[in-house]
């Protein structure tokens, strides 16, 4: 009799137990559902056509609209949904999986928005360019609003990742590197000029602020990485080039060389040179690294994702210069010593 007894107690605990597993199990998914509130509140995602819904899942959280690629696909495959359609969708932090989900796979997009692509390695001026074409304000109008002192007293404060050195004597244009190229949606030609920026800004952050305890590590700032991100993004014109050419730049700052870079040229002068001249290359400037050792004072340009991930994960290499071959198809060679470096120039470069 006791030992039926406890048996059946031992089946009562066995059941509990799976009980509660499943109760965890659901909770849990309950959780990975809910809002992450991390998103830019009032932003847009891009479903383009022919996108797998992988890839969507994967898109929407690394974009943190989503907590967990996993239990989204679990979600629209317990709900019968295999497709999405292409199209432009405001989504709100508050707006949990389930509500993405249906949004997405009833096309419920928001197509009147005005679409505004940023291209890897723009100034802040040439982005007020771009942007004076799809609304109402001039260029001129734009790099006003963008230079604000109070505004950018507002971004220092709204932003950990942006400090103080923004403010450096001598950087035109403070948000200059801090505006994440990439394809916006604005609600009108209307909208202001500061809250455009904020987008660009906000976008940055998420890209940028995964690798802090890496830039913490490495003893640098993301000033400093996104300064040398916008050189190499002049520098590359291959994705597989800025990894080499990150490396090369890491060596001579290790080594206190001057990164002596053209890029630097361009952002001293303001002006952009197939070859400089050696009284360009004397110009006494901030910007200038065949005058100045170490980075220049501030970003020159806009660098995209790959540049900053170059200059945060640089390759490993002897390398201490590079150049391109301007004349030909545009292969970028590497050397070790400045007699190389100088032979590959009368090879490439004797033309100039």
């Amino acid at each position: 009799m006791g030992c039926e007894k406890m048996i059946l107690r031992k089946r009562i605990l066995f059941i509990i137990a799976i009980l509660l597993f499943i109760e965890l199990l659901v909770l849990t998914y309950v959780f990975l559902l809910s809002p992450t509130n991390h998103a830019v509140g009032d932003s847009f995602f891009e479903v383009k056509s022919g996108t797998n819904m992988d890839k969507i899942a994967r898109n929407l959280k690394e974009q943190d609209y989503i907590r967990s690629v996993l239990a989204f696909k679990l979600h629209l495959r317990l709900n019968h949904i295999d497709n999405f359609k292409a199209g432009n969708y405001n989504l709100k932090t508050t707006m949990n999986a389930k509500n993405i989900a249906h949004k997405l796979s009833i096309g419920d997009s928001d197509q009147r928005d005005i679409k505004v692509t940023f291209p890897e390695g723009k100034t802040l001026v040439e982005m007020a360019e771009i942007l004076s074409h799809h609304t109402d304000f001039t260029k001129e109008q734009i790099i006003q609003a963008w230079n604000e002192p109070d505004f950018i007293d507002q971004i220092i404060n709204e932003f950990d990742f942006i400090t103080e050195e923004i403010k450096n004597p001598g950087i035109s244009y403070p948000l200059n590197g801090y505006l994440f190229p990439d394809t916006y949606y604005i609600k009108d030609k209307n909208t202001p000029p500061q809250d455009i920026a904020l987008k660009l800004i906000q976008r940055m952050e998420q890209m940028i602020l995964p690798y802090s305890d890496h830039i913490d590590a490495q003893n640098s700032s993301v000033h400093e990485i996104l300064t040398l991100a916008s050189i190499v993004e002049y520098e590359a014109k291959w994705d597989e080039d800025r990894p080499l050419i990150a490396g090369v730049f890491h060596n001579r700052l290790k080594n206190n060389m001057r990164l002596e870079s053209c890029a630097t040229l361009e952002m001293a002068l303001g002006v952009h040179k197939e070859v400089y001249t050696h009284n360009d290359i004397r110009v006494d400037s901030p910007y200038n690294t065949y005058q100045i050792t170490g980075i220049p004072i501030g970003p020159g340009n806009n660098p995209g994702h790959k540049s900053i991930e170059a200059c945060l994960f640089p390759k490993e290499h002897s390398y201490f210069y590079f150049l391109s071959d301007i004349y030909g198809d545009g292969k970028t060679y590497y050397s070790k010593t400045l007699t190389e470096h100088n032979a590959l120039k009368a090879k490439y470069l004797s033309s100039s």
